[in-house]
């Protein structure tokens, strides 16, 4: 399926706008949104695959209704991470298509033989969001980085927090099971401070171009 950015975006009842970005799962290596900004209010929303019923290097149609465009979920560029995030070259879309238009979910996977990857069925990979703030019952541990999957189920098993400045540096992995809520912007555990930074770190995996 051809989804070109900059492309009009129309519905059954007209045109709502152009096509921006790209959004690439990088664990599956597959297309899963594209984002349409709309011509009416500027808005961004992102636009899953299964709603598109044609495209071409101009046009991308869908099979919906302009109002149903603005029930979808917002686009926030910081949920994502851009080509220049990573080391290496990330895979693009579709050939010769300009890296810059290409957004990546914050998903990896971890080592085989991690102990505690069991993920949970309701936690959805977009239900949890890259730079929400992670609570403990005593106060604020961070924000989240990346989210480990199981590549198989696609669900979720940890956040992932990092620290990276001149005095520390240190890699957080917290399991869902201690999550007591999750909301759009800010994550809340079952346990204290203490108990995350007791936690231990299960192994991550890289992607074949991270060095």
């Amino acid at each position: 399926m051809d989804l070109p950015v900059h492309a009009t975006v129309s519905c059954y009842d007209g045109p709502v706008g152009k096509s921006s970005y790209i959004i690439v799962d990088l664990v599956n290596g597959e297309v899963t949104h594209f984002v349409v900004k709309t011509k009416d209010h500027g808005r961004e929303f992102l636009v899953p695959l299964d709603l598109v019923k044609d495209s071409d290097r101009t046009v991308i149609l869908l099979d919906c209704h302009k109002d149903d465009i603005y029930q979808l979920r917002p686009f926030k560029e910081e949920y994502f991470y851009g080509y220049d995030a990573y080391e290496g070259s990330p895979p693009v879309p579709s050939p010769g298509m300009t890296a810059s238009y290409a957004m990546y979910h914050p998903y990896r996977t971890a080592k085989a033989g991690s102990q505690g990857t069991r993920s949970h069925p309701s936690l959805t990979p977009l239900a949890v969001n890259k730079g929400a703030g992670v609570f403990a019952t005593d106060g604020p541990v961070g924000k989240i980085d990346e989210v480990v999957i199981d590549p198989e189920t696609h669900h979720v098993s940890h956040l992932v927090l990092r620290q990276h400045n001149l005095l520390d540096k240190w890699i957080v992995t917290i399991p869902v099971a201690e999550i007591e809520r999750a909301e759009m912007d800010a994550i809340y555990l079952k346990i204290d401070k203490a108990a995350v930074k007791a936690l231990p770190t299960i192994a991550l995996n890289k992607y074949p171009w991270e060095g």
